[in-house]
């Protein structure tokens, strides 16, 4: 579990973390389904005499099914198969020692979607439950270069099962107010789990006006839940291990 504010959607990265801180793939497996995305198409511009003016927002006492994908809909995301098993590899010695680790998740938005294609794994230092990472303009150096946005964070936790803590659930926070679609991906080898999460709706306004900070309860309703707009494909993931 780790802290982190999240860099801006276009390439950056999110400031120090000091604790708990996505060509088309072929036949993805979905975690959950992912929702179509269709873009906005403005109307025509109005000509003389002026037709009655339409609403610049769908009417939000429709149903969603109602009004499409312009409301409360997430563009779907597309995750390398292999990414929890690679990150397992990277973070194998500090598991051992049952240190968490920590990782962003960068790639490209293409075709309505978005495809994550780097992992990249900050310096850091840890704890059982605790990561922060340190010198995180290494991380904009390779973001710049590769033309990345970053699109989630994935971290471990060595003991415990795939959750977000309180501390996880404040850095996703920030993840998430940026861009709706960022996926917080937890590791749980020792359960053999991976959770794929983000917040709903009334967790992150609830989050969003926590002024708490370290490990505290938060009380309401389901706060986060399993990511309905994340699939899982073949294609490749490059690991920049910048630890080393």
């Amino acid at each position: 579990m780790f802290h982190a504010a999240p860099p801006a959607f276009v390439p950056s990265m999110p400031p120090p973390m000091t604790h708990p801180l996505p060509s088309a793939p072929s036949a993805p497996h979905q975690i959950g389904q992912p929702a179509a995305f269709t873009p906005f198409v403005p109307s025509a511009p109005a000509t003389h005499p002026p037709p009655k003016a339409e609403p610049s927002v769908p009417d939000r006492s429709l149903k969603p099914s109602d009004v499409g994908l312009l409301i409360g809909r997430l563009r779907p995301m597309v995750l390398p198969e292999d990414l929890c098993l690679r990150f397992l590899q990277f973070a194998e010695s500090q598991t051992r020692k049952n240190v968490e680790t920590c990782g962003i998740l960068c790639g490209v938005p293409e075709q309505g979607r978005y495809r994550v294609t780097h992992l990249l794994i900050p310096k850091q230092s840890g704890t059982s439950d605790t990561c922060t990472t340190s010198q995180e303009e290494e991380l904009f150096t390779v973001m710049d270069k590769e033309e990345l946005i970053t699109l989630g964070w994935i971290h471990t936790h060595p003991s415990q099962t795939a959750f977000l803590s309180s501390v996880d659930l404040h850095t996703h926070a920030s993840y998430q107010a940026l861009l709706p679609e960022a996926v917080a991906v937890v590791v749980a080898p020792k359960h053999g789990e991976n959770g794929f999460f983000r917040l709903s709706e009334s967790g992150l306004d609830s989050i969003l006006r926590c002024r708490q900070t370290g490990f505290h309860p938060h009380d309401g309703p389901t706060l986060f839940t399993q990511c309905q707009h994340v699939s899982l494909a073949g294609h490749s993931l490059t690991v920049v291990d910048l630890r080393l």
